[in-house]
């Protein structure tokens, strides 16, 4: 349902600006944890951060409506400096006189990266060619569009290996009456309104394990707010454990399972496996590429919903799960409402090597700062690597009146979401393999671990 909050009382004063200067260097204190999980001792990491690799900022003039559009892409970083993570993130947009159609790809894999690149160019032959299927089928032409970026993918003349290697998608088709989405794997679009549907386009994400971390970043980052709007989730996410992907997958021949520590304890999201060997260890059950998982129950089909536009809509934002890792539906929302009228706009670039902040560049890259910061508490916690982190931000609706603002009300604990099965409970639910038996650094957040891929993958 959708995230909406009003505190009676008044709200304690803390400068809000502040918390959104984003420096080029990062320290953080990684905690170091025996094999039982304890933490016997603190690391402390320093880095550079990655500068963006994309930045667009335009008024697009559309039927009556003049709409503000940003987009961003950072890639991530290892702050240990150990590995060198190619960007595998992906996001453009087409426009015509009917609509503004967005695409967001988040490559995973030895060859994510080229496979993001080449959907986009599918899809941008398929918007000048299919303009009347969009028009009129806009569901039609995302389903088509998804499918033959994975047909034309399998096809030696691709020039890439996609056994091992896949994207996420998430194409949202807007008009002046209706948004229409399609999404495969874990990208997510979302929409800040202040009219609640009475239909949800789509269920709010189930956060499972992640619950906990998320409340923990929102506490450190003080990002507790008071908001009259509401994140409504315009896509779901796909992923192995609900139970209508499950039983595909188990019908296919796969198995779906958490990785385990030495000392036996799970981790990580759940993933897709043979039955019997451990690969490839995929952390979504639908997505582009990922020939060896197609023969597992992975499908390239996407998941499509549809929105009926309101006059309480305010903006849609399209990311991948380098924002949803960090923030929750409810965070992008209000942090979104809170900071946008303060930022640049018709901006291409953002000079590199300084602080960002609301003075130098668009709330696409603000939102995807905001996201890498709280990666920090992440790393922290976990160990693991920043992902790539991309975003785009349709601004559709400006007002005067700002309905969020920051407060340092306590976090609360609250436990939201379905419950997901038990680890052996059911059928495909088995064994997962262990660490040992996988070469991957940090198997917690990569989309794909497997013991045929040597090193970081995703």
């Amino acid at each position: 349902m959708g995230c909406f909050t009003s505190a009676k009382s008044k709200p304690l004063s803390i400068n809000s600006d502040a918390l959104c200067q984003y420096p080029r260097t990062g320290k953080i204190p990684v905690k170091l944890r025996n094999i039982a999980g304890v933490v016997i001792d603190r690391q402390t990491v320093s880095f550079n951060v990655t500068e963006p690799i994309l930045i667009t900022s335009n008024e697009l003039q559309f039927a009556d409506e003049k709409i503000l559009i940003s987009s961003c892409v950072l890639p991530g970083i290892d702050p240990r400096g150990e590995y060198k993570k190619k960007c595998q993130d992906n996001c453009f947009y087409l426009t015509d006189s009917d609509g503004i159609l967005c695409c967001l790809f988040d490559g995973h894999g030895a060859e994510g990266e080229k496979v993001a690149e080449f959907c986009e160019g599918i899809i941008e032959g398929l918007f000048n060619q299919k303009k009347q299927l969009l028009k009129e089928h806009p569901f039609n032409f995302i389903k088509h569009a998804t499918e033959r970026c994975d047909s034309e993918l399998q096809k030696k003349s691709s020039g890439i290996d996609s056994d091992f290697s896949g994207c996420t998608g998430v194409m949202i088709y807007i008009t002046s009456t209706d948004i229409f989405c399609g999404s495969v794997g874990d990208s997510r679009g979302m929409l800040g309104t202040t009219i609640v549907p009475e239909i949800l386009p789509a269920p709010p994400a189930n956060l499972g394990a992640e619950r906990e971390i998320l409340a923990a970043v929102k506490q450190k980052r003080k990002s507790v707010i008071e908001t009259q709007i509401n994140s409504i989730q315009l896509t779901r996410d796909q992923k192995p454990e609900d139970p209508e992907e499950l039983q595909r997958i188990v019908k296919a021949g796969g198995r779906v399972q958490r990785l385990t520590d030495n000392a036996g304890n799970k981790i990580g999201p759940y993933r897709v496996w043979k039955q019997h060997a451990n690969t490839p260890g995929l952390a979504m059950s639908r997505s582009i590429g990922d020939m060896i998982a197609k023969n597992i129950g992975v499908i390239s089909e996407p998941v499509c919903t549809s929105y009926k536009r309101t006059s309480g809509d305010l903006f849609i934002v399209i990311a991948s799960d380098g924002v949803w890792d960090a923030m929750d539906n409810e965070d992008v929302g209000t942090f979104i409402e809170c900071y946008r009228r303060k930022c640049r706009t018709g901006i291409n670039s953002c000079p590199l090597g300084t602080e960002v902040n609301f003075s130098n560049t668009c709330i696409a890259q603000i939102l995807c700062e905001e996201a890498r910061m709280r990666w920090y508490t992440i790393v922290e916690e976990e160990d693991v690597m920043i992902d790539d982190i991309s975003c785009i931000v349709l601004e559709i609706k400006r007002t005067d009146e700002i309905l969020a603002k920051h407060s340092k009300r306590p976090v609360p604990m609250d436990d939201v979401g379905e419950k997901v099965p038990d680890d052996g409970a059911g059928e495909g639910l088995r064994r997962a393999p262990t660490l040992k038996e996988i070469a991957v650094r940090d198997p917690r957040r990569g989309s794909i671990v497997s013991d045929k891929i040597p090193g970081f993958e995703g």
